[in-house]
């Protein structure tokens, strides 16, 4: 699972035409992001309109979202909670960072004094 500052990237940026009327920002593929933070929420929503035209969620599958650093978005208007509409996990990969690995290394011999590695040796 990610964490919070972890570097991911979009690899699923097929959105379902309601996204685009409630979402102000959305990832696009092959871009990277920073995680701003996990949460659990609703996804996959199956809308229903009443008699009135009134729009409300009558299902919806729970899933782990992602709020990203670098897009905001406005709260879901058909949650009773206040919560910053997010994206599913799954739309993203972490990041592969190259890790530059530096080791240092001391020079042992058996039966050898330390003395006799110096760059100066000493006169006896």
């Amino acid at each position: 699972m990610f964490q919070t500052g972890q570097r991911v990237v979009c690899i699923d940026d097929s959105f379902d035409p309601w996204v685009f009327d409630l979402y102000k920002s959305l990832p696009k593929k092959n871009s990277t992001y920073t995680v701003r933070t996990l949460k659990s929420g609703r996804s996959n929503p199956q809308f229903v309109v009443d008699d009135d035209a009134k729009i409300t969620v009558g299902a919806a599958e729970y899933d782990i979202l992602i709020l990203l650093e670098e897009l905001h978005n406005p709260d879901d208007p058909h949650s009773s909670i206040k919560q910053e509409l997010g994206f599913r996990a799954d739309r993203f990969a972490p990041m592969q960072e190259d890790v530059e690995e530096n080791e240092e290394f001391k020079l042992v011999s058996v039966g050898a004094d330390e003395a006799d590695f110096a760059p100066f040796p000493k006169d006896n």
